[in-house]
Order: C-alpha cells, then structure tokens, then sequence
C-alpha cells in the first residue's frame, strides 16, 4: 500500500440507484480493477468506469492546484490507476449494454451526473484526508517524471560530437568509442578531480567531479531530484536513465567507481551515492558495474621507498615487519592533497588498486532486510538511526573526530 487509508463512497443517483466506489493505492505498478452493474460483471467497463477515472482525476488536479503542485497538470489516469486496486458498482434500473454479452455499459446520459458526484466525494475526501493526499500527489508527480522524457532525465551515449557536448560541464570523458574496459571515476569536489584528471589512463578513465554531498534521495520527491544539478549531472553522465527509464544497454562505463576521501566525510558522500544508485539505478548494482575505491590513509616514507597503508592494521603490519631505517609517516588527508603519480599508483592503477565490488544479496528477505537497513540509516525517522547507533556504537572503531 502507498498510504493505509482507502477511499470508499455510497453514491445515491435516484429512484434506488446508487453507486459505489473503492479505491486502494499501491506503492508498486499492481493494479485492478472490477466492475458491475446490477451485481453482473462488467469486464469491459463502459460508462461507469470512465466516469469514476475521469472525476477522480480532475479531482486530483483541483485538490493539486489549489495546493501548488505546478506539475500537477500533466498527470494522467494511468499514473494513479495503474497502481490502485478498483471496484465500482452501479445499481440502475435500465441499463444499456453494448452486444448481446452485456460486458460493457453504455449510458451517457448518467454519465455527467456520476462524474459530478464522485468529483465532489473523493475531492472532499482529499481535502479531509490532506497529509495522505499530498503523498499520493507527490508520488503521482514522480511517476509523471519517471515515464517522461523530460530533458532533465534525457539518456546520452557515446556516438557523436554533437551528443558528447550535451554532457555535463565537469565530466572529463575517457576517449574510447566502446564500452569496453571505460571506467567512469565520481570524486569528490575539483581538488580531488584536478587529481584524478593528472593521474588517469586517459583513453579508459573518466572523472566526474561533484560538489560536496549530494542529495539523501532516500526520503525526498523525485521533483527536488530533477532540480538538483549534481544528480542531473551524474544521470548524464551515467547515460543509463533512471527508474522506469532505466536501461543498462545504455550504460556509458564498464565500472562506475566512487572515489571518495578515506575518512567518516568521505563515507557518508560513498554511502548518498550507494543510496541514489540502489534506488534509481539498481540494475547498475545487480549487473556489477558499481565499484567502491580505496584510497590509502597513511604513506610511509622508508629511505627513498614509499609503503601505503590502507587501514591501521596494514600500518601496524609495515611498521613491525619491512622497515629497517628511519621513516616517516604522513596521514592522507583527502584525495585532492594527493599527488597524482600517488593517486594513480594507489587507486587508480588497474594493477595496483583495491576495488570493493557493491552488491546486492539476492531473495525475497534479503531485499527486505536491505530496504529496512535504507530507510534506518537514510530515512527521514530520526529515531531509527539513533536505535541503530545505540546497538552498533560499540563496533565502532577509528572514527576520525
């Protein structure tokens, strides 16, 4: 269910006819929808159903404009029924069938009246019913971004220079013409982009630079989604379109890596990113393509040797067993204060670095489990991140303060 609430109205038309209407909305595209008049099935639907569709629809709209939903407009009745379980039943005493099977109602005549009716119901029930209301609205404004082709959300591929200059300003795209081997490295802000720029393999590695932290998209609207730039840019510069829009055959990268610091900064922007990808490009996940780097946090200078640590054990380890003269230690304090002969060696060299591969475990309560970890670490619901931390604080180790 979307919401926990249902719509449900008795109709009186007149001289004992009357109408009745149930409505439950969903979160997924299910749907249903049943018919009857006089108790007998009418599968092909006719007047009563058009009737039912078209009111609650402009009911929407109105509820919509007088509460400010600019894009409310553009909402179509498949964005609300194909995900609401429907019934409608109509008592008349003469009713009009269309073919000798009586699958389809036809009465215009009522039609107007029914449309007037249910318009007034279901508009008193939004107005009645206001924090529900503007949830389904907010979600139905979604849906209408998600099925079109807004330029916002246009995908782009890798085959002319006309289509190359439509991607984003601070993308530095790879010079392969094919997919194969291209990696597309998301850092964080253009310290660490200048970096990675000097220290990539220019034909196979892109870099896309992001400003600070992105947007927790876990718990907002896709409206504010579309406004923001930094996810504009990385959706184009992914190419693969998002949600129901989604295609991994438009890919634009073999391997989408996020290259963040190596510090509590740098793992929340890694975990909004692992958050927008899981939510609206999952199959980018599911097929393999999404990477985490691993940055050192220590170098050790030996002589004229450098050693590079990538956690307190692995320095712990170098300092015990390999190092024989004086050295000096040095703490990485982000990505874009490294040089990038370093950086190449460390992070980005195919043969030298450490890559974490995100995946998703796969059946019906692993899902589950990965949703409700989602929504306790990036859901809106303060309380449940505060139960996490007090039930996993104590298997915290080096946090940076």
């Amino acid at each position: 269910k979307l919401i926990e609430k249902n719509f449900h109205t008795e109709i009186n038309l007149n001289n004992n006819e009357k109408c009745e209407i149930y409505l439950s909305f969903n979160k997924e595209e299910l749907k249903s929808l049943n018919s009857y008049c006089n108790t007998v099935q009418t599968p092909d639907g006719g007047t009563h159903e058009t009737a039912m569709k078209f009111a609650i629809i402009k009911a929407i709209k109105e509820f919509g404009k007088k509460n400010q939903f600019s894009k409310i407009n553009n909402i179509v009745s498949n964005d609300l029924f194909d995900f609401t379980d429907s019934l409608i039943s109509i008592f008349i005493n003469s009713p009009n069938f269309e073919g000798q099977t009586k699958k389809r109602v036809s009465m215009p005549g009522i039609q107007k009246k029914l449309e007037n009716l249910i318009f007034n119901d279901f508009l008193q029930w939004l107005n009645s019913n206001k924090k529900d209301a503007i949830f389904i609205l907010n979600t139905l404004i979604d849906r209408l971004l998600l099925r079109t082709d807004l330029h916002k959300f246009k995908e782009l591929e890798r085959k002319s220079f006309k289509e190359r200059s439509r991607l984003p300003g601070k993308l530095v795209d790879c010079s392969s013409r094919t997919i194969k081997n291209t990696e597309l490295f998301i850092v964080e802000g253009d310290s660490a982009g200048g970096s990675a720029k000097q220290a990539r393999q220019r034909e196979y590695q892109a870099i896309l630079p992001l400003r600070g932290k992105i947007l927790n998209v876990q718990s907002v609207s896709l409206s504010k989604i579309a406004d923001n730039s930094e996810i504009q840019n990385l959706i184009h510069a992914v190419g693969s379109g998002i949600g129901k829009n989604f295609q991994l055959s438009k890919l634009r990268y073999e391997k989408i890596i996020l290259m963040t610091d190596a510090d509590v900064d740098g793992s929340h922007i890694a975990t909004l990113l692992i958050t927008f990808f899981y939510k609206f490009m999952r199959g980018i996940i599911t097929n393999g393509n999404l990477y985490l780097a691993l940055p050192p946090l220590f170098k050790i200078l030996d002589k004229n040797k450098f050693h590079y640590a990538y956690d307190e054990k692995e320095k712990n380890t170098i300092l015990k067993g390999k190092l024989k003269n004086d050295f000096t230690i040095t703490r990485f304090k982000g990505l874009g204060e490294m040089p990038a002969d370093q950086l190449r060696d460390t992070t980005m060299d195919v043969n030298k670095r450490k890559l974490i591969k995100i995946t998703i475990k796969d059946g019906k309560k692993e899902t589950k489990k990965t949703e409700k970890l989602f929504e306790q670490l990036m859901g809106k619901k303060t309380e449940y991140r505060y139960k996490f931390i007090k039930e996993n604080a104590n298997f915290a180790q080096n946090l940076d303060y």
